[in-house]
């Protein structure tokens, strides 16, 4: 009887709690009188058990699929009550002020920006990784908002400016495009219209980078010892912001201009030089992210949208190296063999220069996903920086991995890549770095060497493959070389859209 008794009085408990967490998903704010009971029983029972109920088998219930159909209804009614039961001098907090803030910013058409993929997406993840395709789902779900605001992580400031910069530059792919589409057959108002649209682009960008900005600012000494990397990325998103205002004033120029053709190969220039800051800057803010989490021990908090490249579809950097750290938690690295290798496209800036950003980033998005395929499903493949991939193999040994980057370099080199939209054909080069991680080094540091090799590989000439050392005497690595290992009759050829 008194086990039937207290199985009654849990089931009650969980069902409050449950309850607490539809007020709280439903946004319904600040409970009222008939929900005091609600904050008694919150006050009584350990914080701990509340999120163990919140976070357990409840949320798969068929219960919760109704809350998440209500959530999605209109919400007037109950903002409207609210409102109205606020006193005349209440002003809204500090936390309540940004989350307005960045709604109006970035709530237009930024929710794409991350997509939630449909298909399972355990491949993405290390073996004997956890996932969970329930959580996988409610991610999914959520706005990007959800995820994104959230004062209490100090790196949120760094995902909020990449978001920003990811809609700017997907602004500016698509207006690179059309100008290139009208090549020869311009008028000036066509330049009128693409002045104004890069106009109003650049003065949101500067205005909402100014308050996200500013918000990293004051907060920089929460970053600890990773203070110098935030400060970092301070002073490029400084130099972005200057060369934000050096294209307004330029903008101003180009439309006294009498020839439409030069005033749109200027515009092509200012897009070219807006989209060097945004890579440099979106590189040391991806890197700035992940020494955060990694020195804060918070990798799971990590949503899984950043594991993708959203423009290529692979692995992002993130994705990289949150998978490399989930190995050297494991300790697989003390009893496995791995190798890393970076492969960096030679003179990659001028096919963005001369064909476009659209045309640059679908080579990147077909090529790495056809490196992707040349390797084992346990191995990994991802975008690294700017135009520069990196492969991590395991179990295959550093001389068949060598035998098989050096092949993909020859081949690479004799592939005829051919896009269709503009009509051109052209070449490609590779140069590649490798280093054998050792069972004593850390995630980083196998990294430096990796680092370290292909920037050796590029001072002596590029299209070559160079292997790092280990060893007592520091020697500096050393070039590959090989037979050629692809048939030169063979002339490969690539499609791109």
């Amino acid at each position: 009887m008194n086990l039937v008794l207290f199985l009654i009085i849990s089931n009650a408990i969980i069902c409050i709690l449950i309850g607490y967490n539809a007020a709280v998903l439903l946004q319904k704010g600040h409970p009222d009188g008939k929900e005091t009971f609600w904050l008694i029983v919150r006050a009584t029972v350990p914080e701990s058990t509340i999120k163990f109920v919140s976070e357990s088998i409840a949320y798969r219930l068929p219960f919760f699929d109704v809350l998440r159909w209500l959530k999605l209804q209109p919400q007037d009614t109950y903002v409207a009550k609210t409102t109205a039961e606020l006193p005349a001098e209440t002003t809204p907090t500090e936390d309540e002020g940004l989350e307005q803030i960045m709604e109006k910013f970035t709530s237009a058409n930024v929710g794409d920006l991350l997509e939630s993929f449909e298909e399972d997406l355990s491949f993405m993840i290390p073996e004997q990784e956890v996932f969970d395709e329930e959580v996988a789902e409610l991610l999914g779900e959520q706005t990007t908002e959800s995820w994104l605001v959230n004062d209490k992580q100090v790196e949120t400031s760094l995902l909020r400016l990449n978001t920003v910069m990811m809609k700017s530059g997907r602004f500016a792919a698509e207006l690179d495009w059309r100008i290139r589409s009208l090549r020869g057959s311009f008028e000036m108002d066509d330049i009128e219209q693409f002045v104004t649209e890069l106009q109003d682009d650049c003065k949101n960008y500067l205005e909402t980078q100014s308050i996200i900005s500013q918000q990293m600012v004051e907060r920089l000494d929460e970053f600890g010892e990773l203070r110098h990397l935030a400060e970092e990325v301070d002073y490029a998103n400084m130099e972005q912001s200057a060369q934000v205002e050096t294209t307004l004033n330029n903008l101003n120029l180009i439309r006294q201009l009498q020839s439409p053709e030069d005033a749109a190969n200027k515009l092509l220039r200012e897009l070219a030089s807006l989209r060097v800051a945004r890579h440099k800057l979106r590189d040391l803010q991806d890197k700035t992210y992940i020494n955060v989490v990694l020195y804060e021990n918070r990798t799971d908090t990590v949503p899984q949208q950043l594991f993708i490249d959203e423009q290529l579809g692979i692995r992002s950097r993130i994705g990289l190296e949150m998978a490399i750290h989930n190995w050297w938690q494991q300790k697989r690295h003390q009893t496995r063999q791995f190798i890393f290798v970076l492969l960096d496209f030679v003179r990659f800036g001028e096919i963005n220069d001369e064909y476009g950003i659209k045309p640059a980033d679908n080579i990147l998005k077909l090529y790495g996903q056809s490196i992707e395929k040349k390797f084992d499903k346990s191995d990994i493949v991802g975008i690294y920086c700017g135009n520069c991939y990196l492969v991590v193999t395991q179990n295959v040994g550093l001389q068949k991995t060598i035998t098989e980057i050096e092949r993909l370099r020859q081949h690479c080199e004799q592939t005829r890549f051919v896009c269709k939209n503009i009509n051109k054909e052209f070449q490609l080069q590779l140069t590649c770095g490798i280093a054998e991680a050792l069972g004593t080094q850390n995630q980083s540091e196998v990294l430096q060497c990796l680092e370290k090799t292909l920037h050796a590989a590029k001072k002596a000439g590029k299209n070559c493959t160079f292997n790092y050392v280990h060893g007592p005497l520091n020697k500096p690595p050393e070039q590959v070389v090989a037979p050629n290992l692809v048939d030169k009759d063979d002339n490969p050829e690539l499609i791109i859209d």
